[in-house]
């Protein structure tokens, strides 16, 4: 009990010279990530057991939700094979929207810590910039390791634990947290001053922080009133053009700096797992992180929505036009008709 006791009370300690140690070992740094782990643990449940029964009370939040379901929603299922309706698209977003929130505030932490290194402040020597950049690559690993052992636990545990954590789905996960849970510590070992490694960790994380608060409050924009849809048009252009530079363009340099950067100094088993888990985030970032942003672009640009009020007037005239055909027609018909009785009445008073 005294040895638990001391090695508690000296842990603090232990982290913090493990964090500013310019040569740790692994076994201290296995020992950071599980400590950041926890924490971050501790922090989504917080915010779930906080704000969930607030979510719950709310009725913008599951119109937020209808609405999403609406433009977006509904070809996600579709595109995940789940049949969920629109309620119970609406119940399981309100159980995560407290996740949601964890998520874009522990990317924008993570993200923060490089950013003494990534413009070199000249207030902070570059040896303990290097530090907090290492530390923003592992407090997203401590993240990963315990969001992958939260769904681990939702998939098998819960009773709709397939429903809320369909095969698609756990396969996005997986492919998003590949690359650090594999590659973060031989990084951080090795390769600890590497500005490409500063450079890559900020620019992943706050593409996703902005991305993801952006999009929470978009959810909440009725487009349908012409300022709500403005906004969001400029709100949804700029993630466009982040996630096009950061998760786009940068991305792919930066990937190839480092691959280059491997072979040359023969990591072989960096190379061939970096390359592998490249081309997967690849996909990920065109297909999941920047394609839904121009596609919402496009679908509510200004050329579109004049596209739509067209349609919309000519199905208009189309109607009113249909509606004149019958009523002409109809008079026709009442014409031949009365042309009919008269021609029998002549008949008649000659007879």
């Amino acid at each position: 009990m005294t040895t638990i006791t001391a090695v508690l009370t000296s842990l603090p300690t232990t982290l913090y010279e493990t964090i500013f140690n310019p040569s740790p070992t692994p076994h201290d740094l296995t020992l950071l990530v599980s400590s950041i782990a926890l924490f971050w643990w501790a922090v989504f449940y917080l915010l779930h057991v906080t704000l969930y029964p607030l979510a719950l009370r709310q009725q913008w939040l599951r119109t937020a939700f209808a609405r999403e379901y609406d433009r977006v929603g509904s070809a996600m299922c579709r595109a995940l094979n789940v049949s969920w309706t629109k309620e119970r698209y609406i119940q399981i977003f309100i159980n995560d929207w407290p996740k949601m929130q964890g998520i874009y505030l522990q990317h924008f932490v993570g993200g923060a810590l490089c950013l003494p290194a990534v413009f070199e402040w000249s207030n902070i020597d570059y040896d303990t910039a290097c530090s907090l950049a290492c530390l923003g690559v592992l407090s997203e690993m401590g993240w990963e390791l315990s969001d992958m052992v939260d769904i681990f636990v939702t998939r098998t545990t819960l009773a709709d634990g397939k429903e809320r954590m369909p095969n698609n789905m756990l396969a996005i996960w997986a492919i998003h947290h590949s690359m650090t849970l594999s590659l973060g510590l031989p990084m951080v070992l090795k390769y600890r001053t590497l500005r490409e490694l500063h450079l890559l960790t900020f620019n992943l994380q706050w593409a996703a922080a902005i991305a993801i608060g952006v999009n929470e409050f978009t959810k909440c924009l009725d487009v349908e009133k012409r300022e709500h849809l403005v906004a969001f048009r400029i709100m949804n252009g700029m993630c466009f053009v982040i996630m096009a530079w950061m998760r786009g363009v940068m991305w792919v340099y930066l990937s190839y700096r480092m691959l280059m950067i491997w072979y040359t100094d023969e990591e072989w088993t960096c190379l061939y797992v970096g390359s592998f888990i490249c081309i997967l985030l690849t996909g990920f970032n065109f297909g999941l992180c920047i394609y839904p942003f121009y596609k919402k672009m496009i679908k509510f640009s200004v050329l579109n929505n004049r596209k739509c009020e067209m349609k919309k007037e000519k199905k208009l005239l189309n109607d009113d036009s249909l509606s004149g055909r019958r009523k002409d027609s109809q008079e026709s018909l009442l014409t031949e008709a009365r042309t009919v009785d008269e021609s029998e009445d002549e008949s008649q008073d000659e007879n």
